[in-house]
């Protein structure tokens, strides 16, 4: 299982993904001096209170990582693994779709949030997509060369 590329390649991604789940994502500035801090399920005023409009982020974070992993134990059914690596590329186009909307939308008005500024965890996710589809382009690879040695025979 682990002398695959594509296993690596995987497990990376799971890796990347559950990192950029435990660490900010993204700050508001306010209009005063405080900062309010952006994670997956949350987002924290200046005043330290936790505000749960972001759990989208989450929703669909959370399940790229849990359907990566299991990714990894399925190699006997390369089909399945192909797939579950396309539909964990598109959860994390998803991702990025609704990072960006909460960065518009989200902010309670009386806090004053403006400026929404992505940190570097924000990218992970993206390498993870990556990985995903380098993944996924071993997996048809080694699907292929299968049906290639089942024709020789």
């Amino acid at each position: 299982m682990w002398q695959r590329k594509q296993t690596i390649f995987l497990a990376v991604a799971v890796i990347l993904t559950v990192v950029c789940l435990s660490m900010q994502i993204g700050s508001f500035k306010t209009a005063g001096i405080g900062v309010a801090r952006v994670y997956n399920l949350w987002y924290t005023d200046p005043l330290g209170g936790h505000h749960f409009d972001t759990w989208p982020l989450m929703a669909i974070l959370l399940p790229t990582a849990a359907l990566g992993a299991y990714t990894i134990f399925i190699y006997h059914n390369r089909k399945v693994q192909a797939l579950f690596c396309a539909l964990n590329a598109l959860l994390i186009v998803g991702w990025y779709v609704c990072f960006f909307v909460v960065g518009k939308t989200v902010g309670d008005e009386s806090w004053g949030l403006v400026g929404f500024k992505p940190l570097w965890p924000a990218v992970l996710p993206a390498v993870a997509l990556i990985l995903y589809l380098m993944a996924r382009h071993a997996i048809k690879a080694d699907e292929k060369l299968v049906r290639s040695m089942d024709r020789i025979r």
